[in-house]
């Protein structure tokens, strides 16, 4: 008996053996494979980050979200099947929350990695956690609670992440519009001896892009130009090469930033973009003042690159030159005729085909204009038509401010119409103010427009430019108040009450004085056309006064149909063209007689009033005369 229960217990111990030998079986199984399918994620990943120019903005392969979501469904058995085993779960977790991040989900790996730490802080992957965490909320734009998060990182300089904390610190004040304080983070990673060589180049380039934006070439060439720029990938090395020749420009070095380009066209690193250092080599030595050396260089690329967008930036830059430094106009347009045809699609080309159209139209008035100017008897009204067209042409489709500008300034002084000198001398202050950056010539322009030309919108509109209070008032302005007074007069009217009919006469009678005065003072204005409206509309009121509303319609019809207050005019009149003469002339009676009867009614009303009322007796009736009714109009109620 003994022997056979001791048999049993040891049946059963080695049962439990053998189940929980599988389920470790299973476990390692499951574990396995999802970190094995991570790796081989991760060496797609890492391919495709080194393959494309902004690895920012790539997305996973298909092939390589597959395999992520592999991952994630091993290690969600493993979260199902062990939930109790807080190693083998941290470890599902963590990867899980992994392959959310690389796949882009950024809102799914925040939730993972939240698990993570409300149930697995004391893990080593705790401190990774803390800082793909921060950075998950920063790409999903979640900047507050990112920066909240970032903070134990950043708060230990021991911390694994903590200089790529920094990083997204500075990522965080850039996103918060304080670029400041993004280099004053970055400028700490630099400042910390603790930091990687490659974490300090990261930092460099990241402080000099934000200095380029700033415009301080000097601190932004000095941090592309540092050594640990070298320990960057290519995409970035070429960057900074590109930015650095670019500082140089921007501070007016061309032959200096045109030999840097020089040096990234020789590195054959950069092979796929020769042509286009080429041409920024030209267009440097262009505004080098070196102009034999430049022609030879767009020729290169013409003739190295032909039907290239290379070869259509090349001819746009020799149209360019010729139409700005050599007024030739006609090789200028041959040139822009070569840049569409080399790359019709390309940005080039499209400009190029503006500007060459706009130097055949300026080709065209300047014909024309020279044609005037030779007349016995010249059309002086179309002649200064000519000009402000191709001042227009200048300014908006050539680019030539100057010679915009000249224009203007011809027009001012050779015409005595005031209109035209008013319209060039305001075209020219805003030249300067907008285009030219001028703010003190602009100024000077601006102030005499309104001493010349005070009361007009020109003026106006000159004061707002440069920040004024506006006191200038447009015949429009002034037409405009005068008619609320009127119109005021006119509610004023309307609102008095009946019984005082002489105060109402009068009333109205004053409103109507004002809107006749205004449509006489500005007959053009838009106030002053609804003025004359409003003169029919009182004459309407008056039925002896027909004749006059109809004669206002017809001046509002001919005068003023273009106005909605004409068309309203017009529209009253086909209503009364309907009505024959005899029609008319019965409504006219019609009218009279019943106003007779309503003067008729209120005399009789006045005179009963003025009638002290009698006092009425009781008249009593005897039972016998007294006659009940049983109904509900009676002044009993019985049941």
């Amino acid at each position: 008996m003994f022997r056979m229960r001791y048999m049993a217990y040891a049946l059963l111990v080695f049962a439990a053996f053998l189940f929980e030998g599988c389920t470790c079986c299973a476990y390692l199984n499951h574990m396995f494979n999802a970190e094995r399918l991570y790796d081989e994620a991760g060496e797609m990943r890492t391919a495709r980050l080194d393959s494309v120019p902004d690895a920012e903005s790539s997305t996973p392969s298909s092939e390589e979200r597959m395999k992520y979501d592999k991952v994630i469904e091993k290690g969600s058995r493993v979260l199902e099947r062990f939930p109790k085993n807080k190693k083998r779960t941290a470890e599902a977790v963590f990867l899980i929350g992994e392959s959310f991040r690389h796949k882009g989900e950024w809102a799914k790996a925040i939730v993972k990695y939240d698990e993570f730490e409300r149930y697995f802080a004391d893990h080593d992957s705790m401190r990774t956690v803390e800082y793909q965490r921060a950075y998950c909320l920063y790409k999903n734009l979640e900047y507050n609670i990112s920066r909240f998060a970032l903070e134990p990182v950043i708060a230990d300089k021991n911390h694994p992440y903590y200089f790529q904390g920094l990083n997204l610190l500075s990522l965080l004040d850039e996103q918060s519009e304080h670029p400041d304080q993004a280099i004053e983070a970055l400028e700490a990673v630099l400042a910390d001896t603790a930091g990687t060589p490659f974490m300090k180049g990261k930092a460099h380039f990241r402080l000099a892009g934000l200095y380029f934006k700033k415009e301080n070439w000097d601190k932004s060439r000095e941090h592309y130009k540092a050594k640990e720029i070298e320990l960057l990938n290519v995409r970035e090395r070429q960057t900074a090469g590109e930015q650095a020749a670019e500082c140089l420009i921007n501070k007016k070095e061309y032959l200096k930033g045109a030999d840097e380009y020089k040096e990234l066209y020789r590195n054959p690193e950069y092979e796929t973009k020769k042509a286009e250092y080429l041409v920024r080599i030209g267009e440097a030595t262009l505004m080098g003042d070196r102009y034999p050396d430049a022609f030879v260089i767009f020729q290169k690329v013409n003739t190295e690159y032909p039907r290239s967008t290379a070869a259509s930036r090349s001819y746009y830059n020799l149209g360019d030159y010729e139409q700005n430094k050599t007024l030739d106009y006609e090789k200028a347009i041959v040139y822009y005729d070569s840049s569409f045809v080399s790359r019709s699609i390309s940005e080039w080309a499209k400009i190029s085909r503006e500007r060459r159209d706009a130097l055949r139209r300026l080709l065209a008035l300047r014909g024309q204009s020279d044609d005037m100017k030779k007349d016995s008897i010249p059309n002086m009204e179309r002649f200064f038509g000519t000009e402000f067209q191709i001042a227009e042409l200048f300014l908006f489709k050539l680019s030539e401010v100057d010679s915009a500008i000249a224009r203007l300034t011809n027009i001012i002084e050779s015409t005595d119409d005031s209109a035209k000198v008013l319209r060039a001398s305001y075209a020219r202050a805003f030249i300067y103010d907008e285009f030219k950056g001028d703010e003190d010539t602009a100024e000077e322009l601006y102030k005499e427009v309104i001493e010349k030309f005070p009361n007009t919108e020109y003026a106006k509109q000159a004061q707002v430019n440069l920040g004024m209070k506006v006191t200038m008032k447009t015949p429009d302005d002034e037409a405009r108040e005068m008619y609320m007074r009127a119109e005021s007069l006119w509610t004023i009217a309307s609102e008095m009450p009946l019984d005082q009919m002489d105060q109402v006469d009068t009333a109205y009678a004053t409103a109507f004085y004002m809107f006749d005065s205004l449509y006489h003072q500005y007959p053009e204005t838009e106030a002053g056309i609804q003025a004359l409206y409003m003169k029919a509309i009182y004459f309407q009121m008056n039925p002896e006064r027909l004749d006059s509303a109809a004669a206002v319609y017809r001046v509002l019809r001919d005068k003023h149909s273009r106005t909605r207050w004409g068309q309203q005019a017009a529209s009253v009149l086909n209503t009364r063209l309907k009505l024959s003469d005899m029609d008319l002339e019965r409504l006219r009676k019609r009218v009279a007689q019943s106003l007779e009867h309503i003067n008729k009614l209120s005399e009789q009303y006045y005179e009963s009033l003025a009638k002290k009322p009698e006092e009425k007796q009781a008249e009593v009736k005897s039972k016998e005369d007294e006659v009940l009714e049983n109904t509900y109009n009676s002044m009993y109620d019985f049941e």
